[in-house]
């Protein structure tokens, strides 16, 4: 097989052109897909689990009910949702086939590759829907939420970790410290394409602040939507319920 060389000047937030910044993101998600797993633990001190059963609390989900995972990565998500839930569900995409394919090794469970603004699910035929820091590499998030609504029944549960731009002081210190000071390192240290970690740290500060996506999810067909801030102060989540 031959080497990927390293991926830099990957497009960030509001820089797609054609469809560029896709092809881009998932090229790089391809590459770092052998370590992401590690990575994430080490540069979260395992918190990401948390944040993730948080998530899942919060949505609730039921035996028999269908749960699409979205941007599932390994698919920690669908994995951790079908051990708490085991009658429901569940099925995993991705557009990075080599991260669906670690998820799906690892899990056993049903995967699909797709585009998360063009999905290849039939209308209202989801209960629920999560989407684990993967918004924010979408070319246009709010399409990405059109298309979350339409595969949703009415009211289906959606929920989204992500790690939104901070707007107050607080966050934005807790923000700066963890982007230029933890982040670059352990990925130099840790990864084989230290420049994908950059474009992850860029990213965060490029994308919508918690309100802004908020606001894109009521405008989207989501009611009841909800944000909160995760300890220890990075991560957001927001969950909707499809109108």
């Amino acid at each position: 097989m031959t080497a990927v060389p390293p991926l830099t000047n990957v497009p960030l937030p509001g820089e797609g052109i054609g469809g560029q910044r896709g092809s881009a993101v998932r090229a790089m998600f391809d590459r770092i897909a052998p370590r992401y797993d590690l990575l994430n633990r080490v540069m979260t001190l395992q918190v990401d689990q948390a944040w993730r059963r948080h998530l899942l609390r919060d949505l609730a989900p039921r035996s028999g009910e269908a749960l699409l995972d979205l941007c599932a990565g390994t698919m920690d998500v669908a994995d951790l949702a079908r051990r708490q839930t085991p009658g429901l569900r569940v099925i995993g995409a991705d557009f990075s086939f080599q991260m669906l394919r670690r998820g799906v090794e690892k899990t056993g469970l049903p995967a699909s590759q797709a585009d998360a603004m063009a999905l290849p699910f039939q209308a209202a035929c989801f209960d629920l829907a999560t989407v684990t820091f993967g918004m924010r590499n979408l070319e246009r998030y709010e399409v990405g939420l059109t298309e979350l609504a339409r595969v949703l029944k009415p009211g289906g549960r959606l929920g989204v970790l992500e790690f939104f731009r901070p707007e107050s002081a607080g966050p934005r210190l807790v923000h700066g410290l963890y982007n230029r000071l933890a982040l670059p390192v352990l990925g130099r240290v840790l990864s084989p394409d230290p420049e994908a970690y950059r474009y992850l740290v860029e990213s965060m500060e490029r994308f919508a602040s918690r309100p802004e996506f908020e606001a894109a999810a009521a405008r989207s067909g989501f009611g009841s939507v909800c944000g909160q801030t995760l300890f220890p102060g990075v991560c957001g989540l927001v969950t909707a319920v499809r109108s």
